[in-house]
């Protein structure tokens, strides 16, 4: 299911307008300042337009580039950073045609081919031969996806809940979403949130913000998504992480578990008790640290 909106709260173009982005960016600037772990911005310029990437941690860690999901943007990362950074050298990336600091340029992200390109000149820009990849959800689709075109630049595979790779998506969760995404609001994807989540405690100050970013970037598509053919996740040998939210309405928790378990030849696959699929990195990033930092 490809994941795109309408024209709320956006110019002609699709392209947010000035004073709605700028309000977004405030409110999200105000978000990574509670950061517990100390975030540099760093601006990457390619064909693509600027990327911006939020990096903390040792310079000479292991490097693990951060995928967000659709619309959670990279706020949804820093309970996790805080855990992490002490030992890990963290570069979370404000994906490009999704809602963030990054700026499209000259060459749309249209297409899985795009993806692995643009995220080629992310690596480049990062002086990075390879990393560790760490997506949630849509996220985790296109670390999966980066992995199989350039498997030499990916060390681990870790994949938070991840959609439309081993599993269809839930048709009760796609009649739930459906609305969010023709005609995104933030009251739609609050709304979704608070269903998916069983109305979890989850971080209020990040929930307004993503209500605002499917206010503000609702109409900008994402790249389409299918799932991988089974053969071809089989070929991977990189080590992988997959952490499966034990409580998710998005897709079959079970058969995810399953097939990652059999698909991923050199996974670990961990099932989060109580998480929900959206509350993931935020309710639970003290479980996920410590699955990451087993052997």
């Amino acid at each position: 299911m490809a994941e795109s909106g309408g024209t709320h709260g956006t110019s002609g173009t699709g392209q947010p307008e000035r004073s709605a982005r700028r309000a977004f960016l405030d409110a999200y600037d105000r978000v990574l300042q509670r950061s517990a772990a100390p975030l540099a911005a760093i601006d990457l310029t390619s064909e693509f337009g600027t990327t911006r990437v939020f990096a903390g941690g040792p310079a000479e860690a292991p490097p693990v580039l951060l995928i967000h999901a659709y619309q959670a943007t990279s706020a949804e990362w820093l309970a996790l950073a805080g855990l992490l950074s002490s030992d890990h050298r963290l570069y979370a990336i404000d994906m490009m045609g999704d809602a963030g600091h990054s700026v499209p340029g000259e060459r749309a992200v249209r297409t899985p081919d795009d993806l692995v390109d643009y995220l080629d000149t992310v690596l480049d820009g990062l002086g990075l031969s390879s990393a560790e990849l760490c997506g949630h959800s849509f996220g985790a689709w296109i670390a999966l996806s980066y992995a199989i075109s350039r498997p030499a630049r990916v060390d681990r595979l870790i994949l938070l809940d991840p959609t439309m790779t081993f599993s269809s998506l839930l048709p009760t969760y796609v009649l739930r979403a459906t609305p969010s995404l023709t005609k995104p609001s933030s009251a739609r994807r609050r709304s979704l949130i608070r269903w998916e989540t069983r109305r979890a405690d989850i971080d209020p100050a990040w929930l307004e913000l993503t209500g605002m970013a499917a206010d503000t970037f609702g109409g900008l598509p994402t790249v389409p998504t299918r799932i991988p053919k089974a053969a071809t996740v089989a070929a991977l040998t990189m080590p992988a992480l997959v952490i499966v939210a034990g409580r998710s309405r998005v897709h079959n928790k079970g058969q995810v578990t399953r097939r990652a378990g059999s698909r991923l030849p050199h996974a670990r696959v961990e099932i989060v008790q109580g998480a929900s699929h959206y509350g993931l990195p935020l309710t639970h990033a003290g479980e996920i640290a410590a699955l990451i930092r087993l052997p």
